[in-house]
């Protein structure tokens, strides 16, 4: 029996005296136990291994608002580089027809305004050929050129020593989804020189000699009107003194030649040519009196005709009676 009660009695002991535990946990991640014994209390890290499980970080976007330094919210917007809401355009400064001399240089100019980063191409209508595209030309005709000037609006096409087959449309291009194009027709024409009124022309000996040379529809007057007699250039210094040439440049450019007092060493072949046009020519003959060939030959003619009718009237007159 007092074995029983000392076992009892030791039990109640130690279940007063045993130690007691609280789990705290703290803001950093450590997790601390509270210990009493004797009366007294402390804190004591049993695990610093174990953390918080942090969220995902959260980025803000083109209008997520975010705090600054002072704690004021504001909308956060990129900064703009250029307008992408204006789209390239093109300028009415851009001719859209074009006409030059056989063999002058041709210049097709494209004005486009607010390019941005898009890129300007030409490319010929005919076999839809991309000559340039940007500063690039992508043609083995080294007669295609793009030309471009950093900081300019202007982007151009040259065509050195422009043949008649050029002739067409060709078209500037802007790299916009879709494409915004200009078309522009070349033309490349050949004006030629013309002497009225015929290819042969009669003049009496010591006579004044007048022809006049005319180039009629040409875009632009030729430079110099050389003119040729047996195959050399008439001047005033030359061997045949008192020759005058005038030419009057325009619309239509006109050149005269006169030669006060013809012989008969004036007579043969004139040519007016026009610098980078088509030439004309006339045969001069001297006359000395006589009757030219040609005239001769229509006289004669006209006496045929006559005799003819002569002759159909007397038949007829007798097939009446």
């Amino acid at each position: 029996m007092d074995m029983l009660l000392w076992v009892m009695f030791y039990t109640l002991i130690s279940t007063q005296g045993s130690r007691s535990a609280v789990s705290l946990s703290e803001p950093s991640g450590k997790v601390y136990t509270r210990v009493a014994a004797s009366g007294s209390s402390s804190l004591t890290n049993i695990s610093t291994t174990s953390t918080l499980i942090q969220p995902p970080p959260v980025y803000p976007s083109l209008h997520t608002q975010k705090l600054d330094a002072s704690g004021s919210s504001g909308v956060f917007t990129p900064p703009a580089r250029f307008n992408n809401q204006v789209l390239p355009s093109f300028a009415n400064t851009t001719l859209t027809n074009v006409t030059v001399i056989r063999g002058k240089v041709a210049y097709l100019h494209c004005h486009v305004l607010n390019i941005g980063t898009k890129t300007v191409s030409w490319v010929r209508h005919e076999d839809i050929h991309v000559l340039t595209v940007g500063r690039l030309t992508f043609t083995n005709d080294g007669r295609f050129e793009a030309m471009n000037k950093p900081g300019s609006d202007v982007w151009s096409l040259r065509i050195k020593y422009p043949q008649l087959r050029d002739s067409g449309k060709y078209e500037c291009q802007v790299s916009t989804r879709p494409s915004r194009a200009r078309v522009i027709t070349l033309n490349v024409v050949e004006p030629r020189a013309v002497i009225p009124p015929g290819p042969e022309l009669y003049v009496d000996h010591g006579s004044p000699l007048n022809i006049t040379c005319v180039v009629p529809d040409s875009p632009e007057p030729p430079e110099h009107v050389f003119w040729y007699h047996r195959d050399k250039m008439v001047s005033f210094d030359g061997s045949r003194r008192g020759v005058t040439i005038t030419t009057d440049k325009g619309p239509v450019t006109t050149s005269n030649l006169v030669i006060p007092d013809v012989t008969t060493q004036d007579s043969g072949v004139y040519i007016c040519a026009p610098q980078g046009m088509k030439e004309a020519s006339v045969r001069v003959s001297v006359l000395n009196g006589e009757l030219p060939q040609a005239m001769q030959t229509g006289s004669t003619s006209r006496g045929c005709v006559h005799s003819f009718l002569l002759l159909l009237l007397t038949v007829l007159y007798h097939l009446l009676l």
